[in-house]
């Protein structure tokens, strides 16, 4: 019967210490989270960065759900479990500038895009903070079937411009093009590309070849010939992961 008991408290023992060690690991890696928000939620300027069309900075609940495009019940759904953490922020239930309403200091609304889910503003933010990728999204609905059928136009419309127009006509048409239309593009443009063709690249080398010379000429001087030089102007790159943390540390020497 002692051996029993025994044997019971053997096999009971571990349990109860590997479910408290996995709790204690739980704990430890949100106060590691928390404590990453709070040095996170400090960069405010990184709302200026993600506004959606310039919008002001959100200080109320209806504002901030409305920065994010998220309904208010989210915004009140993160607020309700990390309330502390807002309040540490300056959140007040009641806006001490006297609107109706509670108020969001810029910290708070930083941290509000922290942790609200299926929000592209949001994964915008994190992104900038270094926090994750942006989120790819692929459809095959009737309206983006109409859109791709759009762009495969544009990028015939490119094939012909490049053999029709002065490089300078088309490079400056393309500089009016927003940078997601560009990458589309130029996806677009390589898939329409066999690349078991023999000699895709032939056009361009005769482009390339000098006048009234025999001389073969080549693929990347005809790229050379329609690409003009890249000027400071030209940036056009999504902001790489955690670029507004580099922003903050610039700031923060020069002050």
């Amino acid at each position: 019967m002692d051996d029993d008991h025994d044997d019971g408290c053997d096999r009971g023992g571990p349990l109860r210490t590997e479910a408290d060690r996995l709790l204690q690991a739980k704990y430890h890696q949100m106060e590691r989270d928390r404590n990453k928000r709070n040095r996170l939620s400090r960069i405010v300027d990184v709302l200026d960065d993600v506004a959606p069309q310039h919008r002001p900075r959100p200080h109320h609940l209806t504002e901030v759900a409305s920065f994010y495009g998220v309904h208010p019940r989210a915004v009140v759904t993160v607020l309700r479990r990390h309330r502390e953490e807002f309040e540490s922020d300056g959140w007040r239930e009641n806006d001490p500038h006297g609107r109706c309403g509670d108020y969001w200091p810029d910290e708070a609304v930083v941290r509000a895009g922290l942790l609200l889910e299926r929000s592209a503003v949001a994964d915008q933010l994190r992104h900038l903070l270094g926090q994750g990728k942006l989120p790819l999204v692929y459809s095959l609905s009737d309206t983006r079937i109409n859109q791709c059928q759009r762009l495969y136009r544009k990028a015939m419309t490119v094939v012909g411009d490049v053999h029709d127009l002065s490089p300078d006509e088309l490079w400056h048409s393309l500089q009016q093009t927003d940078r997601y239309e560009l990458m589309a593009l130029v996806v677009a443009l390589a898939a329409l590309i066999d690349d078991e063709t023999p000699s895709p690249g032939r056009w361009l080398r005769g482009l390339s070849t000098p006048t009234g010379k025999r001389k073969d000429g080549s693929i990347r001087r005809g790229l050379a010939l329609l690409i003009p030089v890249r000027q400071n102007t030209d940036e056009r790159r999504q902001p790489r992961p955690g670029a507004a943390l580099d922003s903050a540390s610039t700031r923060a020497v020069a002050q």
